[in-house]
């Protein structure tokens, strides 16, 4: 295995959104996160960058935990992911020691990679957005350090509760899946930067391994080329778009590579059937069904109006031994994020 960067463990996804009150709301009433702890690091709080703060609110419910993100001006830290993606999945947030860093620090400068922002948050903690978009397929990467207490305890300036149930089961971030030009280029890139294993390769295509695929209400033709593995609570799924029309392609004509969805539900056919109402109430539409016969629908969802840029995918899978219909071992479940 490769000498990868010595990030610590994952914690969780950010996501960049305009409007943190609408995203905390929207984001509460689809996973049912009933508390939200809001930091307002500018001035004082943000040493430095007194002019160029932002908002943090981050959202813990029983299986996941998500931190929205709102820069106030065109210059602070994630604003220039805004200007060119909207809202959305910018980054995934590890916790690592200061003697972790200081050895990720020496990775990086040998490898000749900076950094996109650091930031010092109430002088207590470090905060270091790596600028590993051009190496890993457009997937930011930070870094908190834990000093004085780690994030955690840095004074909150407001707590939002709601009192929402989820509207489909939340059983955990199971993997986020980035769109990629090369398939095999990225797989190199993620052994290489994030020490991942070996990966669990797929190719998609309607007719052999799809049965048919369903985009906005007209049956496509659609292919890609897919993998997955996983390492230090990091997985993801790297896609390809090949051939056709669906939900890769159309993200990679509109933004290039980057995150794509978020995996966190494995439910029965009914159970996602009772709940098209509730989603269509709060305007979350599905806009992709794929069928693998004889083992799952897969299903993703207009969600980014109401969480603030992600697409949510969501498997129903048509026998509970759906994983030895499709001849997956053990191991390559765990690959998958299962």
């Amino acid at each position: 295995m490769a000498d990868g960067l010595t990030l610590g463990r994952f914690h969780h996804i950010g996501v960049v959104v305009s409007d943190i009150d609408a995203a905390m709301k929207g984001n509460s009433r689809y996973f049912g996160i009933r508390q939200w702890s809001v930091r307002y690091f500018e001035a004082e709080r943000l040493p430095g960058l007194s002019d160029n703060g932002f908002i943090s609110a981050v959202g813990v419910g029983d299986s996941l935990t998500l931190e929205l993100l709102q820069p106030l001006t065109p210059d602070s830290p994630h604003a220039p992911f805004r200007s060119w993606r909207g809202e959305g999945m910018s980054h995934a947030v590890s916790r690592c020691s200061p003697a972790q860093v200081e050895r990720l620090q020496q990775q990086l400068q040998q490898r000749g990679i900076g950094y996109s922002h650091q930031l010092n948050l109430d002088g207590k903690v470090r905060s270091l957005q790596i600028d590993s978009r051009p190496h890993l397929s457009g997937l930011g990467l930070e870094v908190q350090v834990d000093e004085g207490g780690g994030f955690d305890d840095l004074a909150v300036d407001r707590v939002v509760n709601y009192e929402f149930s989820p509207i489909l089961p939340v059983d955990k971030l199971y993997h986020v899946g980035i769109v990629v030009n090369d398939r095999q280029q990225a797989m190199e890139s993620f052994r290489e930067l994030l020490d991942f294993p070996e990966f669990l390769p797929m190719d998609l295509e309607v007719g052999t391994s799809l049965s048919s695929v369903v985009y906005k209400g007209e049956s496509v033709d659609h292919s890609a080329q897919v993998a997955f593995s996983r390492v230090n609570g990091f997985c993801f799924e790297i896609m390809q778009p090949g051939l056709g029309h669906g939900a890769y392609q159309d993200f990679q004509q509109e933004y290039g590579q980057g995150m794509q969805h978020f995996f966190p539900t494995i439910c029965d056919q009914s159970v996602f059937d009772a709940a098209i109402p509730q989603l269509q109430q709060v305007g979350v539409e599905v806009m992709l069904k794929g069928v693998i016969d004889g083992v799952m629908n897969y299903y993703y969802l207009t969600t980014e109006k109401l969480l603030g840029g992600v697409t949510i995918e969501v498997i129903c899978p048509h026998e509970q031994a759906w994983m030895e219909v499709m001849g997956m071992t053990p191991e390559q479940g765990y690959l998958i994020g299962l």
